[in-house]
C-alpha cells in the first residue's frame, strides 16, 4: 500500500519544514494521517522572492520549451496514478477508482494546457495607411492561487497547468483538508525540470496567506475556486490593491 506524503513547503525549488504544524485527517475515523508545516510571513516573503526570480527564467522561456516540462509532469502523474489517488481517498474519502479517473483528468489538463501555450498568438489590427497596430501577449506575472477541497487533484492541476502555460509564475496554497493533490503535482514539475521558483506551494492559515499574498506589489493577479463568501472576502482584498481576480465559485 503507497504512503501518505509527509508535507513540505516547496519555496525556490527547496523543500522546507517548519516548526508549526496542522494535522489532516482522514474523514471516515478522524484519525491523524499526516501534518503539514505552516507558511508564516518569512516562507511567504521567500515564495514571493523566488516566485519573482522564476518569472524572469520562466517569461522568457520559449513556448516549446514550457510544453516539454508540462508534458513531463503530466507522464510523471500518469505513472505515479496509484500513489496519488490513494493519498486522494484516504485524506478525501473518495471512492479509489473516481480518484484515479482525478488524477488521468488532471495529467489531461496538463497536456491540455501545455499545447495551448504554443498557441498564444498576437494580432495585428488593420490601421490607417502608415499606421501598424499589433496586439503582444504577455505573462501578466505573479499569480497566487488558492485551491478547494474537493477535487484536490484537478482544482490545483487547472490553476497550475494555465499558469504555467501562460509564461507566469506561481505561489499555490491548496485547501488544508486535502493537500496531497497539489503536493503530489509539485513533485512531478519538480522531476519534470521545472525552473526554481517558478512553482512554489505552500500551507497555514488561509486568511493570512491570502492578505500577504494579494498585498504585496508583486503579485499580479488572485486566482480562487471555493464559496461564494470566500470569494467575496478575498475580491475586496484585491480589490484594495488594485488586483485582477480569476474566480470559481460554489452555488452555497
Amino acid at each position: 500500500m503507497p504512503d501518505y506524503p509527509e508535507f513540505k513547503l516547496l519555496i525556490d525549488g527547496e523543500w522546507r519544514t517548519t516548526a508549526e504544524t496542522i494535522p489532516v485527517t482522514n474523514p471516515s475515523d478522524e484519525t491523524i494521517i499526516g501534518k503539514m508545516p505552516v507558511a508564516r510571513k518569512n516562507e511567504l516573503d521567500d515564495a514571493l522572492t523566488a516566485a519573482a526570480n522564476g518569472l524572469r527564467i520562466w517569461s522568457k522561456t520559449a513556448p516549446r520549451q514550457r510544453c516539454n516540462i508540462i508534458m513531463r509532469a503530466a507522464q510523471i502523474m500518469r505513472d505515479n496514478i496509484e500513489d496519488i489517488a490513494y493519498s486522494n481517498t484516504l485524506e478525501l474519502g473518495k471512492p479509489i477508482n473516481q480518484s484515479r479517473l482525478e488524477v488521468i483528468r488532471a495529467s489531461e489538463t496538463l497536456e491540455w494546457d501545455a499545447n495551448e501555450a504554443q498557441r498564444l498568438y498576437g494580432r495585428v489590427i488593420p490601421s490607417t495607411s502608415g499606421i501598424r497596430q499589433t496586439v503582444l501577449r504577455q505573462p501578466i506575472g505573479i499569480v497566487a492561487a488558492f485551491s478547494a477541497w474537493n477535487f484536490p487533484i484537478n482544482q490545483p492541476a487547472r490553476k497550475i497547468a494555465a499558469v504555467l502555460a501562460s509564461g507566469c509564475s506561481i505561489i499555490l496554497k491548496p485547501a488544508g483538508d486535502t493537500p496531497a493533490g497539489a503536493f503530489h503535482i509539485a513533485r512531478a514539475f519538480q522531476a519534470a525540470g521545472l525552473p526554481n521558483g517558478v512553482l512554489n506551494l505552500v500551507f497555514g492559515d488561509p486568511d493570512e496567506i491570502s492578505r500577504h499574498l494579494i498585498a504585496d506589489e508583486r503579485t499580479r493577479l488572485m486566482a480562487f475556486t471555493g464559496s461564494t463568501s470566500v470569494g467575496k472576502h478575498l475580491g475586496k482584498l484585491a480589490a484594495e490593491h488594485m488586483k485582477p481576480v480569476l474566480m470559481e465559485l460554489g452555488g452555497h
